[in-house]
């Protein structure tokens, strides 16, 4: 069987782009499945006709990256194009399957075209896969599709990071010492990931001895609005900014900290738990998406998103707690989200449609 993933411009990379994509294809493969990257170019009437009887699935994972322009004029014609060329390939044979990684776009021009889109592309598919079962519900109530939903995790991300480095020489490449507590993100620098709210509450906490360490991209506007806030007689605040962190630089982030804290003001799947999983790291996470489902109680807390108070909380709570057990349990939790029964849930969606 030979299916398309439609994922990043890097295509399927482990080093060069989230490697979700890369991971799904190496265990398809294993599946008997052989995984291709594409590409928003690739899906032209022209190219279905020629592949028609050589490629039998279609399989989208951000269908806005498929419509995405500057003007929403522009948008309109990408999405109209989009959805007929869909059209064609449920006419042509082709087997559609669409991951809902994101119910929506975070960043857009317009809600209602996103809207739009997710719901044709939701009725085109043959099967839509979701990360849990919130997201099925939201699917359903969204896009009012309830048949051919399936739930598939989302897979762990221990095999392209090493992990051989550890908790001393971590500390000690990021400025740190065995004395100190560390709370850690990691992550893309954008508005609904809550990281103002982090650094403010982080901030309010007691204790000489406590150490925020931040590895996300700062470049951006919004990223220096952030840099800029933390005040430069703050020695508990760490900085660690990169445009890309090569693979075996997480190591020295992830091995360094204590815990990992992902504030988001709205998520549906987050990597970013799933890779502090990976390397054993206890998370911080609200109660949001998927994350009630992902994070069991012993690797983590997971606190309301409607209590004000609730990461403040999380983080003194948490300092009070066996690490050991915890950091145990997030290995725990990363081995579950096993590749190779992904790959084989995966192909049998392919077949079901």
């Amino acid at each position: 069987m030979r299916a398309v993933f439609f994922w990043e411009a890097a295509g399927l990379s482990l080093d060069r782009a989230n490697p979700y994509g890369g991971l799904l294809a190496r265990a398809m493969q294993g599946a008997g499945v052989e995984l291709e990257a594409g590409h928003p170019e690739t899906l032209t009437k022209t190219w279905l006709h020629e592949n028609q009887g050589k490629i039998d699935v279609l399989h989208l994972n951000w269908p806005n990256y498929m419509y995405v322009g500057d003007e929403l004029e522009a948008q309109l014609g990408l999405l109209a194009e989009l959805i007929d060329n869909l059209a064609l390939a449920r006419l042509l044979g082709y087997r559609i399957v669409w991951t809902v990684h994101n119910l929506y776009p975070h960043e857009t021009n317009s809600r209602d075209l996103d809207h739009l889109a997710q719901t044709a592309i939701t009725h085109l598919a043959n099967s839509v896969i979701v990360h849990c079962e919130h997201a099925r519900e939201l699917v359903r109530k969204h896009f009012h599709r309830t048949e051919g939903v399936f739930v598939i995790n989302h897979g762990n991300f221990m095999y392209p990071y090493p992990n051989e480095v550890g908790r001393d020489e971590a500390r000690r490449r990021m400025g740190l010492n065995d004395e100190h507590f560390v709370f850690f993100y990691f992550g893309n620098v954008r508005r609904y990931k809550g990281i103002e709210r982090l650094i403010e509450v982080f901030q309010s906490l007691p204790g000489e001895h406590l150490r925020l360490l931040l590895g996300a991209k700062f470049y951006t506007e919004y990223g220096q609005e952030l840099v800029a806030s933390v005040p430069p007689d703050e020695p508990r605040v760490i900085l660690r900014s990169s445009r890309h962190f090569a693979n075996d630089e997480f190591q020295y982030l992830f091995n360094a900290g204590d815990v990992g804290v992902f504030p988001f003001l709205e998520v549906l799947t987050s990597g970013s738990v799933i890779t502090a999983f990976s390397f054993g790291m206890p998370v911080i996470a609200p109660g949001v998406g998927c994350l009630t489902e992902l994070v069991p109680p012993e690797a983590g807390i997971v606190y309301s998103a409607e209590d004000e108070e609730g990461l403040r909380r999380s983080m003194m709570e948490i300092q009070e707690r066996e690490m050991g057990p915890m950091r145990e349990a997030a290995w725990e939790r990363a081995h579950s989200l096993d590749w190779g029964q992904i790959a084989e849930q995966t192909r049998q969606v392919y077949e079901s449609g």
